[in-house]
């Protein structure tokens, strides 16, 4: 059986883009857009499911059960959640949206979805084109210190958990994402994250190349 994704139409080029990564990945594609932007798809190869204010015949016209993977990333978050948690609800495996606003970060991380905050990649953008690197080291007392870091799409920290980088550093460490402090051992550093760690000054300056 074919793999399917379910795309939503962000309103501009990047719908097309992620459109044709995932075809040429073997993706059957199904694109919710309205009837305006439609015949941009005309070329590609997918479907198209007509959106307009009912969202709910949407979501019954959509058969879920053959997704393994939709993204939700227009302009409205709110849209974007409502379509992640119907598709949550059906029992798609990944679910992703884009989101700006920390209630609704929040609410769809609760029901399990991913979510992408353009601002991160934005900041992370804009520091690797400057090759700047938002990282500070406070002296505390002796050979002891504080580090602040920003967590961007190139640092090694991705993906590792709290209790690795404790376990590197001989020390402690918290993560802070949006307004929330996480300290829990097993959690995975994610982009967008800051990093605050207490350690020795040399084992924290390893972390930061």
């Amino acid at each position: 059986m074919a793999r399917e994704a379910l795309v939503l139409d962000s309103n501009d080029e990047m719908a097309r883009q992620l459109v044709s990564v995932l075809a040429e990945n073997g993706y059957v594609v199904r694109v919710i857009t309205t009837k305006q932007r439609a015949k941009l798809f005309e070329k590609s190869p997918v479907y198209i499911h007509l959106i307009d204010e009912n969202y709910d015949k949407i979501i019954r016209e959509i058969d879920f059960s053959h997704i393994e993977i939709a993204v939700f990333a227009s302009p409205n978050d709110m849209l974007n959640l409502t379509l992640a948690k119907a598709a949550r609800s059906q029992g798609v495996p990944m679910v992703i949206i884009t989101a700006r606003g920390s209630a609704i970060i929040k609410e769809a991380e609760e029901a399990g979805v991913q979510v992408i905050v353009p601002y991160h990649c934005v900041i992370s953008r804009l520091l690797r084109m400057l090759n700047l690197k938002f990282t500070k080291i406070y002296p505390l007392r002796g050979e002891i210190s504080m580090l602040e870091m920003l967590v961007t799409s190139d640092s090694h920290l991705l993906g590792r958990t709290i209790c690795d980088v404790e376990e590197e550093i001989g020390g402690r460490v918290a993560v802070i994402r949006e307004d929330q402090i996480i300290t829990a051992g097993e959690a995975e550093i994610q982009e967008g994250d800051y990093v605050i760690a207490i350690g020795y000054q040399t084992d924290l300056q390893k972390i930061t190349e």
